[in-house]
C-alpha cells in the first residue's frame, strides 16, 4: 500500500509541514470534516515513528476543505456556537453594574423631584 507522510502531504498540496499538523489538530474526529486518520506508523530504524496516511483519502479530504472552511466560518458569523457561561468575575461585574444602575435611577428620580419642586410644578 502506498502511503504519504505528513511531509509528503505538505508537498502534494504545496503547504508547509506545520500546516499539515494544524489540519490534523483543527480538523479532528469531532469536526464535520475530519482529517483522515493515519493508516499506520512508519518506523525507520531507531528514529521517531511517523504517521502515514492514505493518499486517496487525503486528496478527497482536501477537495472538501474549502467548503468545510466556509461552513465553519458561516457558523462563526451567524453566532451558532456553543454558549459560554460567564465567569465568576463577569457575573460579579454584572451585579455591580446592576446595583449602580439602581442607584443612578434613584438619583435621577430625586433630581427630577427637586427640579419640579424648584420650578413649582
Amino acid at each position: 500500500m502506498y502511503t504519504w507522510t505528513r511531509k509528503e502531504v505538505a508537498e502534494a498540496f504545496e503547504v508547509s509541514h506545520p500546516t499539515v499538523s494544524y489540519w490534523t489538530k483543527v480538523w479532528g474526529p469531532e469536526t464535520d470534516h475530519p482529517f483522515p486518520a493515519p493508516v499506520a506508523k512508519l518506523v525507520l530504524g531507531k528514529g521517531p515513528h511517523q504517521k502515514v496516511y492514505d493518499p486517496g483519502a487525503v486528496q478527497v479530504w482536501f477537495s472538501g476543505l474549502s467548503v468545510a472552511k466556509t461552513r465553519r466560518m458561516s457558523k462563526a458569523q451567524t453566532g451558532v456556537s456553543r454558549p459560554r457561561e460567564p465567569t465568576m468575575q463577569v457575573q460579579e461585574s454584572i451585579r455591580e453594574l446592576e446595583a449602580a444602575m439602581v442607584l443612578l435611577m434613584e438619583t435621577i428620580n430625586e433630581m427630577e423631584a427637586l427640579r419640579r419642586e424648584v420650578l413649582g410644578g
